[in-house]
C-alpha cells in the first residue's frame, strides 16, 4: 500500500496534482491548511481514497482535527499538528502519538519537511504543497507500508518560482 502525504496547500492544486500524477498513490492524506484543497482533489480523483484534517487555516471548515488510521494493519495518527505546538516542539505530539500507541505520527503546520524514527515510531512532516519565495521547494510524503514494515521519504515537487 502506497500513501501520499501532502499539507499546507493553501489553495495550491496544481503540486497536488502533479504529486498524484507521479506517485499513483493508494490512499492520501491531507494534514489541513486547505481542507477545501484536499476535497477539490478528490473531485478530480474519486477513485483515490482521501483522508483529511483541518489546520489553523480553515476557518469555520468542517472536519476533524485529529484522525487515528488504521491502514495496512498500521495504526496512524493524522492532525495538522497546531494543537500540539509543532512550532516549537514535538513533545505534545510525541506524547499524543505514545498514547494512543501510533505506529506513524503525521503532522503539517510548520511548513518544513521532517521525518525521523523514535520510539520506534515514525514522524512526519511532509512539508508545504506550495512554493514560498524564502523556501520555494513543494514537497510531499510517500508512505509505503507492505507486510507490517514500513517504508517512509519526503519528495520534492517542485522549486522553481
Amino acid at each position: 500500500m502506497k500513501l501520499l502525504v501532502m499539507s499546507d496547500s493553501h489553495n495550491n492544486i496544481r503540486y497536488m496534482t502533479e504529486a498524484v500524477d507521479s506517485t499513483n498513490p493508494d490512499v492520501i492524506l491531507h494534514l489541513g491548511d486547505h481542507i477545501s484543497d484536499a476535497r477539490k482533489l478528490g473531485g478530480l480523483y474519486p477513485e483515490k481514497k482521501i483522508h483529511m484534517v483541518v489546520g489553523n487555516c480553515d476557518y469555520q471548515a468542517d472536519g476533524d482535527t485529529e484522525l487515528l488510521l488504521t491502514l495496512g494493519g498500521v495504526k496512524i495518527l493524522v492532525t495538522h499538528g497546531h494543537r500540539y505546538g509543532v512550532k516549537t516542539g514535538l513533545a505534545a505530539f510525541i506524547g499524543r502519538t505514545r498514547d494512543l500507541g501510533a505506529d506513524i505520527a503525521l503532522h503539517g503546520h510548520t511548513h518544513r519537511a521532517m521525518l525521523r524514527q523514535e520510539f520506534g515510531v515514525w514522524f512526519m512532516c511532509p512539508g508545504q504543497m506550495e512554493r514560498h519565495e524564502k523556501r520555494n521547494a513543494a514537497s510531499y510524503g510517500i508512505i509505503r507500508i507492505e507486510d507490517g514494515r514500513i517504508e517512509c521519504g519526503i519528495e520534492i515537487v517542485s522549486r522553481e518560482l
